[in-house]
């Protein structure tokens, strides 16, 4: 398996490629597995708070600007790993419109990298489950939770670095 994370196959929007072939066989050209419909990388911080507050709530919203997001860092650029043990699982992040998109699947028994940033909403969950939309059981990228293993059921996990 050969996964590659290629910032200009995706024209500059924050995202992941995955490809997987067989080591006996050529080396395609990857494919984009996400496309927002959002601006070239992350939006302004007036869109990116909008987004928290359509999604989470206003007190959520509050409570995440007041501890966990300062907004000197909002757009920050986040990467980071997500796997699965058992089942498949999808990445859905939340564009510059607050619009999900499959950002990543990630098949059983693998892990892929990904990125995003600081103040982005996203969603883990198991394949079959449906994509998010408006108010959502969502969480945000935060630098407070920077390495801390993001366990998602009982298979899922997503780990993530602020740069």
């Amino acid at each position: 398996m050969l996964l590659a994370v290629i910032p200009s196959a995706t024209d500059g929007r924050w995202g992941v490629l995955s490809s997987l072939w067989p080591s006996s066989s050529a080396t395609p050209e990857p494919e984009p597995t996400s496309n927002p419909s959002s601006d070239l990388g992350a939006p302004e911080a007036q869109l990116i708070k909008d987004c928290i507050k359509q999604t989470k709530g206003e007190q959520l919203h509050d409570e995440l600007f007041l501890r966990d997001l300062p907004a000197e860092r909002l757009g920050d650029p986040v990467s980071g790993t997500l796997a699965t043990s058992s089942e498949p699982y999808v990445l859905w992040l939340f564009d510059a419109d607050c619009k999900s998109y499959e950002a990543a699947a990630v098949p059983p028994r693998s892990s892929v990298t990904f990125r995003a940033y600081v103040g982005q909403v996203w969603y883990y969950a198991e394949a079959s489950a449906k994509q998010p939309v408006g108010a959502c059981d969502c969480r945000v990228f935060s630098p407070s939770n920077s390495g801390v293993p993001q366990t998602i059921s009982d298979t899922g996990r997503l780990t993530y670095r602020t740069e």
